[in-house]
């Protein structure tokens, strides 16, 4: 199968003197083209840190220690800064960045922002029937190019960004909680503007988000991220009616249901927490109802028809 991208057993890992924090830790998942995978987690999972290393934007003292993201057949970690700036960033793959209501720079203007992002890339400025195309590509007048961000609503904000995400009209999107800090309404409209764009324009994406809701929306195929692991990789039907591995059915019972009041949310929490302690056996040892001796050794990776689980009670 021809995926428009594969990352294989990559890890990045945040090294200072306090200890080694694995952030990403062997982890592996394929995109098919024009399909979008979720990657769900709680805070702290590393699953923004798994979209900024897509980018190659790990933040200092991050690092990619290990593995591979293929891209058209070519392994993105190992060309140079410089070149992946010029040919990948932005036209091969872009970001939404998390928090992005508060990305676009202040004191600039709309027009100016996107316009810098056209000259970083050797495109002319002058031609400004490309920024007008990707605004209104996500249901903006391009009149908005003179406006200053404060002058904009949350919405508009939100879909500025992503219009700058799509100037230059990336294969792959990659959607770091593209819909927080939105009301209900403005994240329907901005869940259903990115369905249109991947079905418009032949996009994958790689959809970041801790609400299970929202990603059902958006994602053919979920990863279910604990600890800087995916520990469950499915389609989104079998995640949400069949979850295998416990912390997914944790995860997944956690979710409020009107229909039935007398199910409580699951407690998620651990015995032991941290991003540094000793990392041997299962990551979800400490929170899991049917761990076992054994499961105080690395558990094996169980693949299946449609993705896998990484649990010794599917050994």
């Amino acid at each position: 199968m021809n995926f428009a991208l594969t990352v294989n057993s990559l890890s990045v890992y945040y090294l200072s003197h306090f200890g080694t924090v694995k952030a990403v830790d062997d982890v592996s998942f394929s995109l098919e083209k024009n399909q979008s995978i979720g990657i769900v987690g709680e805070s702290g999972c590393g699953k923004s840190t798994l979209g900024a290393a897509l980018l190659r934007s790990v933040p200092y003292p991050g690092k990619i220690v290990d593995g591979q993201i293929i891209l058209d057949g070519q392994d993105i970690t190992k060309i140079s800064d410089d070149e992946f700036d010029k040919k990948i960033r932005w036209k091969e793959i872009s970001m939404i960045f998390q928090g992005a209501l508060n990305s676009l720079d202040p004191v600039f203007t709309v027009g100016s922002q996107m316009k810098e992002i056209l000259h970083q890339h050797g495109y002319s400025t002058d031609d400004l029937e490309v920024i007008a195309d990707s605004l209104k590509s996500v249901l903006l007048e391009p009149s908005i190019t003179k406006k200053y961000p404060h002058e904009l609503s949350g919405g508009m904000k939100q879909r500025t960004s992503i219009a700058m995400a799509l100037l230059l009209n990336p294969k792959i999107l990659v959607a770091d909680e593209p819909t927080t800090s939105l009301d209900v309404m403005v994240q329907s409209q901005i869940i259903n503007l990115l369905k249109k764009l991947k079905r418009d324009r032949n996009m994958s994406i790689v959809f970041i988000s801790h609400d299970l809701g929202v990603i059902s929306e958006v994602s053919e195929t979920i990863a279910i991220m604990y600890r800087g692991q995916i520990v469950e990789l499915g389609k989104s039907y079998e995640i949400y009616k069949n979850p295998k591995h416990p912390y997914t059915e944790k995860l997944v019972t956690s979710i409020p249901n009107i229909k039935h009041k007398e199910n409580r949310p699951q407690d998620l929490s651990e015995k032991s927490q941290g991003p540094i302690r000793k990392e041997t056996g299962c990551k979800f040892y400490d929170g899991c109802p049917y761990a076992k001796e054994k499961c105080r050794n690395d558990p094996p990776v169980i693949n299946h028809k449609n993705g896998y689980i990484r649990c010794w009670l599917y050994e």
